[in-house]
């Protein structure tokens, strides 16, 4: 695969890249793999070594762990234009601790870690882009484990779909879910069956409405206000 004019662009644009000098840009670049991968192929496994980041070009990208049980544990869906496996870099043992899957045709670029790292040591402002990039991936994680451990499979699926909501200037919202509802349940550490139900129940509620894909909120704040109520425990 040969990197086109507008892939090259949507690189360049990405924060860890954009700040760069136009000779370390032109240097990574050269040294870039560019990758397709059919839908479902596995792109890298846990404990591999890792020697690449990657962005990703077009498609969706899933990365999930294998626990000891050999259950699998979904830990992010990666959209096109984002990065992932570039914190690895900086670790001592550099392996991939998650496996990385294409949800549906991908183009990547894979870019060298030792070239990144070198590039970084000459650039201090691309280093603190990266840091806040790094941080913000840190809080999303940990929010997404307090969501986890302290909220309910309706609450966890109505913050979810609240996530999702681009527009948030207005008080009502429509969402399209663009990921298998098994695949969500997964990312939810639920059962399709029981998302099926906390789907129910939000409708039942008169909190959203649901045709197919599409989800319709009435109220954001009602919704958000609703299960921060719960979660107090006032009815």
């Amino acid at each position: 695969m040969t990197l086109s004019p507008q892939h090259r662009t949507q690189l360049l644009q990405h924060p860890m890249l954009g700040l760069l000098p136009a000779r370390s840009q032109d240097t990574l670049l050269s040294e870039t793999h560019y990758r397709e991968y059919p839908a479902h192929a596995l792109i890298l496994r846990q404990g591999d070594p890792a020697e690449r980041f990657f962005l990703v070009l077009e498609g969706k990208v899933k990365l999930f762990r294998i626990s000891a049980d050999g259950k699998e544990k979904v830990v992010e869906i990666i959209q096109a234009g984002h990065t992932f496996a570039e914190a690895v870099m900086f670790m001592q043992k550099q392996v991939y601790p998650v496996c990385a899957e294409a949800l549906e045709p991908v183009r990547l670029a894979a870019l060298p870690n030792r070239l990144m790292l070198h590039c970084l040591q000459d650039n201090p402002q691309t280093c603190l882009h990266l840091l806040g990039h790094l941080s913000i991936r840190l809080h999303q994680r940990l929010d997404e484990l307090e969501n986890l451990t302290l909220q309910n499979a309706t609450q966890r699926f109505a913050l979810y779909l609240v996530g999702q909501v681009k527009d948030r200037r207005k008080d009502s919202a429509e969402v399209d879910l663009l990921l298998p509802k098994g695949l969500i349940a997964a990312r939810l550490s639920i059962k399709p069956e029981t998302l099926s139900r906390a789907m129910a129940t939000l409708r039942d509620r008169g909190l959203i409405e649901s045709h197919a894909r599409h989800i319709r909120i009435p109220s954001v704040e009602k919704l958000l206000d609703t299960f921060t109520l719960e979660a107090q425990g006032i009815s």
